[in-house]
C-alpha cells in the first residue's frame, strides 16, 4: 500500500470500461529526418500491446521485427498513438498512410528516418481518461487538481509494472532464491524491473509519509526535470534548492537498487538512509547487486502538465493531463479517486 500525498481518494469511479476511455498519445519531442534506411511510423492501436502491433505491422510490410524499434510500450486496453521504426530500403517507395493494417491497428503517418528508435527516446505522453460512475464532489475535485497542478504527484511505478495480480514480482522473488540461470536471459529484465520498482515505491512511500518526497534533504541526489543528470544537494544552498524544487526545475531522486551506486554520486549517508527504509527487503537489494545489476535513480516527483477536466455526462468526467516519459497515469488517478478497472 503506497502512501498518498494529498489526503487520499475523494470518492470512487471506474476507469477504462472501454478502450476508448483510456486514450494515450505519445510525444517524441523530435521530427522525422525525412531520409535514411528506416521508416518513422505513427500508429494508432486498440486492444493490442505495442509488441503485438509491431509484429503485425512487420509481417504485413515484410520486414524483420528484430530490426524494428519503439520508444515506449503502451497498454493493450486503451486507444493509443505511438511511434515505431521499421527498416526500409532507401530506393523503395513509402507505404501508403493513413491505412488500416489490421483489426485495431491503423497507420497514421510515415516518413523516412536515419535511426532505429530506442526505448526511452520519447518526451512524454498525453492522457485523456474517462471516469465513469464518478462519485466525487466537483468542488473538491477542482481543489485537488489545482494542488496537483502546482505541486505534482509522487512518481510511483504503476501496478502494470508488477504484472497481473503482482505475478512478475512474485516470480522475481522466487528467482532471487533460485539459480540465476533458472530464468532465461531474455526474461530476466522483467523480473529485475519488478523488484527495483517495488523497492523504489517503498522508499517513495516512506518519504510521502514523512512529507519529504517533494523537498531536498541535505544528502539527496537531485535530478534536472526531464534529464538524466544528477547532482548532490550539498552543491547548492538550502534556499536556492528550495526555490528550484518549488519551480519544478529539479526533483529529489530515489533508488533503483543495484551495484556501484557510488558512481552515481550516492554518499554513504544517503545509502545508509535508503538501506534503513529498505531493510525489510534487504535480501532483494543484495540479490540484485549479486546478479550484477547496475544501480540507477528515478525522480520521486513528477510534474503534471496540461491538466484539466470536464463533465461529459451526469456521472462521467473526462480528465486530460501530460506526464514525462516513464511516469504513470495511475499515479495521478490515485491522488484523485479510489478507482477500479474491468478485469
Amino acid at each position: 500500500m503506497t502512501e498518498k500525498a494529498w489526503g487520499g481518494p475523494l470518492g470512487t469511479g471506474v476507469v477504462a470500461r472501454k478502450p476508448e476511455d483510456f486514450v494515450v498519445n505519445e510525444r517524441l519531442g523530435f521530427m522525422a529526418d525525412n531520409d535514411g534506411p528506416h521508416l518513422l511510423v505513427q500508429i494508432e492501436k486498440r486492444g493490442l500491446t505495442t509488441l503485438e502491433a509491431l509484429r503485425t505491422l512487420s509481417q504485413v510490410w515484410g520486414v524483420s521485427p528484430r530490426e524494428c524499434g519503439y520508444a515506449g510500450r503502451k497498454d493493450r486496453w486503451a486507444v493509443t498513438t505511438q511511434w515505431l521504426t521499421l527498416p526500409w530500403p532507401v530506393n523503395q517507395p513509402l507505404p501508403e498512410a493513413p491505412a488500416d493494417i489490421a483489426d485495431g491497428l491503423r497507420v497514421l503517418h510515415v516518413a523516412r528516418h536515419r535511426r532505429k528508435l530506442k526505448v526511452g527516446t520519447l518526451m512524454g505522453n498525453h492522457f485523456r481518461l474517462r471516469l465513469r460512475e464518478i462519485n466525487v464532489s466537483a468542488v473538491a475535485f477542482n481543489q485537488r487538481l489545482a494542488t496537483i497542478a502546482v505541486y505534482g504527484v509522487p512518481n510511483y511505478f504503476g501496478p502494470q509494472r508488477f504484472g497481473r495480480n503482482g505475478r512478475n514480482l512474485k516470480d522475481a522473488i522466487d528467482w532471487l532464491a533460485a539459480d540465476p540461470k533458472s530464468v532465461p536471459p531474455a526474461s530476466r529484465g522483467m523480473l529485475i524491473s519488478a523488484l527495483r520498482s517495488e523497492c523504489f515505491n517503498r522508499v517513495l512511500s516512506a518519504r510521502v509519509k514523512d512529507g519529504t518526497w517533494a523537498s531536498a534533504l541535505p544528502n539527496d541526489l537531485l535530478g534536472l526535470d526531464g534529464r538524466e543528470s544528477l547532482f548532490s544537494a550539498s552543491k547548492e544552498t538550502t534556499e536556492r534548492l528550495a526555490r528550484r524544487v518549488a519551480a519544478h526545475q529539479i526533483h529529489p531522486s530515489g533508488p533503483l537498487p543495484g551495484r556501484n551506486s557510488e558512481k552515481l554520486g550516492v554518499t554513504q549517508a544517503l545509502a545508509d538512509y535508503e538501506a534503513m527504509l529498505l531493510e525489510p527487503v534487504a535480501d532483494w537489494v543484495a540479490g540484485l547487486a549479486a546478479r550484477r545489476v547496475d544501480a540507477a535513480r528515478r525522480p520521486l516527483r513528477v510534474s503534471v502538465g496540461a491538466l484539466g477536466w470536464y463533465c461529459s455526462e451526469p456521472d462521467t468526467w473526462v480528465i486530460d493531463f501530460y506526464l514525462r516519459r516513464g511516469s504513470y497515469a495511475t499515479s495521478v488517478l490515485a491522488e484523485l479517486i479510489d478507482w477500479s478497472a474491468p478485469q
